[in-house]
């Protein structure tokens, strides 16, 4: 009996300590599960650090700003998805087309005009490659003609695009004027080039180099297949989209990342220069009452301060000579006194409203509520 007993105890405390392990273990596998997961949510931080960079952030923006602009881009290419399929459905296909994208941003002219004439000039080094058997990333000549023509992309809910067949087409391709389409094209990447200029004018080779490896950021370039996981199509799309379509949603990133960051940049100067207004006219008034009280005591009139900015301030010692050598000597990398600040998730989430304040067409016309539909950024 008594080892009965003591087999049962010893049992008992050997259940104990077991059940304890096990909650250890079961814990840890649930930690690395919740940690593996958020990998795989968040991929594209590096991406998106160097996106903000180019479109004028700091080199080192917060992290909890570039996470809530990597969910609202995921956010956005799910939108797309589920929109393009449904368009797709419509018209009776399976696979999706970039028609089907570009249908959706039919209301931007002018993304729809550089998406288009991405997808021309991908097509021109396409063939070229077909040709050649190389990766080539410039325009080659071909031995025949002396020229490589790209195809241009035809929009078909356009009421121009309809009468092609009947309109006679010249035979020689040099005759056909330039698309107005294409010309807008140009003339907005040619305005692109001219702000990176502007922004690269003062920097070092070193400097250059870097800010050119950050112009090369993208979602999908070599990338595709992380980013078909990230996006999880294979749960939106029934069919596997094809290269175009990975292209072109990798475009539209880009798109979406610096369309949010020149907006938040933009929304937090505004702060700023209202903050600075405020303090300034307090001030002001704080100033005009203390000298007139000053003045009816001691007929002494005091000099008004002069008003805050939103960057830290300079010390007050600063001399002229002293404030124009440090301003020489300010790069991408050397800090200077007044360092800019970076965007608060604040700043992308008021951008982000702001782009959400957009006509919505009435299809109800009994009254009542209706689903709102996530506009497209």
């Amino acid at each position: 009996m008594k080892l009965i007993k003591a087999v049962v105890k010893i049992l008992t405390l050997f259940f104990k300590k077991a059940k304890r392990y096990i909650y250890s273990f079961v814990h840890k596998l649930f930690f690395m599960a919740a940690m593996e997961s958020k990998n795989l949510k968040y991929r594209f931080q590096s991406e998106i650090q160097q996106m903000m960079f180019v479109f004028g952030e700091v080199a080192g923006p917060l992290p909890e700003t570039t996470l809530l602009v990597e969910d609202i881009v995921r956010s956005q290419v799910i939108e797309i998805l589920v929109q393009a399929a449904a368009q797709a459905t419509r018209r009776n296909s399976r696979y999706l087309s970039a028609e089907d994208l570009i249908f959706l941003m039919r209301h931007d002219r002018a993304k729809v005009n550089r998406l288009r004439s991405f997808l021309s000039w991908k097509d021109v080094r396409k063939n070229a490659k077909d040709a050649s058997g190389d990766q080539v990333d410039e325009m080659v000549e071909e031995a025949t003609s002396g020229k490589l023509y790209r195809s241009i992309i035809k929009l078909p809910w356009e009421l121009v695009n309809q009468f092609l067949d009947v309109l006679v087409k010249p035979s020689n391709p040099e005759e056909e004027s330039d698309d107005e389409d294409d010309l807008e094209a140009y003339m907005d990447s040619v305005q692109r080039l001219r702000d990176a200029d502007e922004i690269t004018r003062a920097m070092t080779r070193e400097e250059y180099v870097h800010y050119s490896e950050c112009r090369q950021a993208s979602f999908t370039y070599r990338k595709g297949k992380r980013f078909r996981e990230w996006s999880n199509m294979s749960s939106y799309v029934d069919v596997r989209p094809n290269d175009d379509i990975v292209d072109s949603l990798g475009f539209l990133t880009y798109e979406m990342v610096s369309k949010l960051t020149r907006t938040a940049i933009q929304i937090k100067n505004d702060l700023c220069r209202a903050g600075n207004s405020n303090s300034s006219i307090s001030n002001s008034s704080n100033s005009n009452s203390s000298s007139n009280n000053s003045n009816s005591n001691n007929g002494v009139k005091k000099d008004e301060p002069t008003a805050v900015t939103c960057r830290e301030h300079e010390s007050e010692d600063s001399s002229p000579s002293s404030t124009a050598n440090d301003n020489e000597g300010i790069g991408l990398f050397l800090q200077p006194s007044s360092e800019p600040t970076p965007l608060q998730p604040e700043h992308i989430h008021e951008a982000f409203r702001r782009m959400q304040q957009t006509i919505q067409p009435m299809r109800n016309f009994r009254g009542g509520l209706a689903r709102t539909r996530l506009s497209l950024i």
